[in-house]
């Protein structure tokens, strides 16, 4: 990882800070950088929350796909499915009727 930094890093990287910026600036650029990494860990904690969603909506997709095949293989044969092929061709005649009077 390249951001896997110990104590020794740190050090070296805030006295190369110190002897670039000064004193003075010092503050002032540690508390823009502290900005831009909080921006920077928001966004990245939206977009897992995005990622986290998606696999969720994804997951309940399939199991209603599959709870939508169980129900249909349990009612294959019965007065269910004759009751399913009804309604669909009514919802066809209804649907022809709408494109005629349109």
């Amino acid at each position: 990882m390249p951001f896997d930094t110990g104590i020794f890093e740190w050090l070296i990287i805030l006295v190369i800070a110190l002897i670039v910026l000064g004193p003075e600036r010092l503050p002032k650029a540690a508390q823009t950088i502290g900005r831009w990494f909080g921006k920077a860990k928001s966004t990245v904690n939206q977009f897992n929350h995005q990622i986290n969603r998606e696999l969720e909506l994804d997951d309940l997709r399939q199991r209603v796909a599959e709870h939508e095949r169980l129900i249909k293989e349990q009612a294959a044969g019965t007065e269910l499915e004759v009751l399913q092929k009804e309604a669909e061709e009514t919802i066809k005649q209804a649907e022809e009727h709408l494109k005629q009077k349109s």
